[in-house]
């Protein structure tokens, strides 16, 4: 994620890439959309469905295969297996980049999302709250942990 942006960064400003991510760790950072950030799951449900992908090409093209010439079954279905992940892993790729891209706008510009759609602005806008707030609580609930630890 944070390497997207720091393209972005290199593309636009020529900035380097170490302080392109550097830099944009530190605006997700300053406006808490790290926190959105690290309960993404957005890129294990695109993998699944790259895995999925795959296993359906290839379990196709090998009951076809066991058709048309038996003997090559295996060959022709991971083949296929491997082409149909390759080919649904480049669609999965554009997803991705979208997600990457609402959370770059939102953590630059919070109001261009709002312009865009309001209603998905108030749910971002209202996950962070409570992903920040579960994390101030957690963050207390150690805190006092280890204060009693070093009392005792």
């Amino acid at each position: 994620m944070v390497c997207n942006l720091s393209s972005l960064q290199i593309a636009v400003s020529g900035k380097n890439f170490n302080h392109s991510a550097r830099d944009a760790w530190e605006l997700f950072q300053s406006t808490g959309v790290e926190a959105l950030v690290a309960y993404d799951c957005s890129g294990a449900v695109l993998l699944m469905c790259t895995l999925l992908g795959g296993l359906i090409t290839g379990t196709c093209s090998g009951v076809w295969t066991w058709i048309k010439a038996s003997d090559r079954v295996i060959m022709v279905g991971f083949t296929a297996m491997l082409m149909g992940m390759i080919l649904v892993g480049l669609a999965m790729v554009v997803v991705e980049s979208a997600v990457t891209s609402i959370y770059i706008c939102y953590a630059e510009d919070p109001l261009l999302i709002h312009r865009w759609d309001a209603e998905f602005f108030n749910q971002m806008s209202e996950t962070l709250h409570q992903r920040l707030q579960h994390r101030s609580a957690r963050a207390r609930e150690v805190f006092t942990h280890n204060q009693l630890d070093g009392h005792i």
